[in-house]
């Protein structure tokens, strides 16, 4: 990874990160829709193509894992809404969120039917809003449920 990467991570995450990647960018992501569609919308004078996003487990988790993909149970949507075309299509595919096909899927909100779910899952507490809002614009995303910040950060290379 190199140091000055884009990050979005979970808002607990933020200072650390900044003191281990001093040039990159970082922005924590939000619980507010309006602030997350102005946070990618602000990204666009940057000449970035990738970003890592940084989950943070709802339940205590024991690893680090890489994120394949996710369900959004929230009900909100970064893309609900007039949606500026020159910035990516009306319905982009969300078939290939993340980059790799390994990990787990990561849960925003709540569904009676997560019982019967087979595929390995966990929680999150925020963060998808802001992998479809980048994912509609075109971003590479890289995906991570974070259990110790402090092995993720030094097993990156820099």
């Amino acid at each position: 990874m190199k140091q000055d990467a884009l990050i979005f991570c979970a808002p607990d995450f933020h200072k650390r990160l900044e003191q281990a990647f001093p040039s990159g960018t970082i922005v924590s992501y939000s619980n507010d829709i309006a602030v997350c569609r102005k946070q990618v919308t602000a990204l666009d004078s940057q000449d970035v193509q990738q970003v890592l996003l940084l989950f943070k487990g709802v339940h205590h988790m024991v690893s680090n894992q890489p994120v394949r993909d996710h369900v959004n149970l929230s009900k909100e949507n970064p893309l609900i809404g007039p949606v500026d075309l020159s910035k990516g299509p009306r319905f982009p595919d969300m078939s290939s969120v993340y980059e790799g096909n390994d990990g787990i899927i990561a849960v925003l909100g709540e569904d009676e039917d997560l019982k019967n779910f087979k595929e390995p899952w966990a929680h999150v507490t925020g963060g998808i809003w802001e992998a479809i809002a980048l994912k509609h614009r075109g971003y590479k995303v890289e995906a991570w449920i974070i259990a110790d910040l402090e092995k993720w950060i030094s097993s990156i290379n820099i």
